[in-house]
């Protein structure tokens, strides 16, 4: 399985590749390279290999993953080579799910690649297959997928499109919250749920964000819907954990430290030391999620208005904007 890219971009999420989801129903052989373009006159002659990962068990269920590779002959650039399609199959060798990549060959050089590989995705409440890739070239830094597959009225299903965003994969998780209580006196009680992390990029720092496995529906969809309201209106900014590298600093600053979370409070100037101790505690953003037949991507939606809880030698506070953000070492970057 390809290891998943790190990306640090600024909003905008990018998508992989388009793919071409045939149905179900199709043929087990092995399609001939007809799916090849040769885009020029460059002679280049394709060779094709095929890849077997598994079997994974699901519920007493037996699936493989196979993917099919082209690659230029005599080649030995990783570039020059390619996943034109791959299947998911069941015991019998059936495919019960399947996606083709378009091959272009150009001046002897395929001009766009994709990887793929699948792993068993056990969790505590489900279990199913994670199937990642990475799409090149894209942006810079992105270009990453990932996508559940997991049982439906006992048929192998995808959970949703494969999915993107301005960052990266870094693993599955069992996220633990406390509801409101709805009546008075009301026993406290806990709820667990499988979700996927995500690695996302606000332009100046990382949140991880949450996305949740829903196994009884056979969906994936955001871990956390929020909704407040602040002196500009209604937002629906969430809050979330923060992975974060300051850069040193040399020279005296200052910041305007907010009590809250929202212009509209009366903020306060603290100094910034170059020996002040900063600790980041956590980012209030508001991520937008975009999904269509082919992908869902995901990713902070104004990296301008994304609000970071800091506390500098002791005192709290929140800061937002790029000169309080480049003040306590988060520049801006990607």
């Amino acid at each position: 399985m390809p290891a998943p890219a790190t990306a640090k971009i600024s909003n905008a999420p990018a998508a992989p590749a388009q793919k071409q989801v045939l149905p179900v129903s199709v043929p087990t052989s092995s399609p001939s390279s007809t799916a090849t373009q040769q885009a020029s006159s460059t002679p280049a002659k394709l060779l094709s290999t095929e890849e077997t990962q598994g079997p994974f068990q699901i519920a007493g269920q037996t699936f493989t993953f196979v993917k099919h590779m082209q690659s230029i002959e005599g080649s030995k650039s990783a570039d020059d080579s390619t996943v034109d399609w791959w299947e998911l199959r069941d015991a019998s060798g059936k495919a019960v799910y399947r996606q083709q990549h378009p091959v272009t060959v150009d001046n002897g050089r395929i001009e766009d690649t994709e990887s793929v590989g699948a792993r068993e995705l056990k969790t505590k409440f489900g279990q199913g297959i994670l199937v990642d890739g990475l799409s090149l070239p894209s942006a810079p830094d992105t270009g990453t997928w990932v996508q559940v597959f997991g049982l439906f009225n006992g048929q192998l299903v995808p959970f949703g499109p494969p999915m993107s965003t301005t960052g990266e994969f870094i693993g599955e998780d069992v996220d633990t919250y406390e509801p409101s209580r709805i009546f008075a006196g009301q026993q406290p009680q806990t709820v667990s749920r499988d979700i996927l992390k995500f690695r996302v990029w606000t332009g100046n720092f990382d949140i991880i964000y949450g996305v949740l496995i829903d196994w009884i529906q056979a969906k994936v969809r955001p871990a956390w819907l929020c909704s407040s309201m602040t002196s500009k209106g209604r937002s629906s900014a969430c809050r979330y954990k923060v992975q974060a590298s300051s850069t040193p600093r040399s020279d005296m600053t200052f910041v305007r430290l907010f009590p809250e979370a929202d212009e509209g409070a009366t903020a306060k100037h603290v100094v910034i030391k170059p020996e002040s101790k900063i600790e980041f505690i956590e980012a209030l953003a508001d991520v937008s999620w975009s999904t269509d037949q082919n992908n869902t991507s995901f990713g902070v939606a104004d990296s301008d208005k994304v609000w970071l809880h800091i506390r500098v030698d002791g005192t709290d506070g929140w800061i937002s904007g790029e000169e309080d953000l480049e003040a306590v070492g988060l520049p801006q970057a990607g």
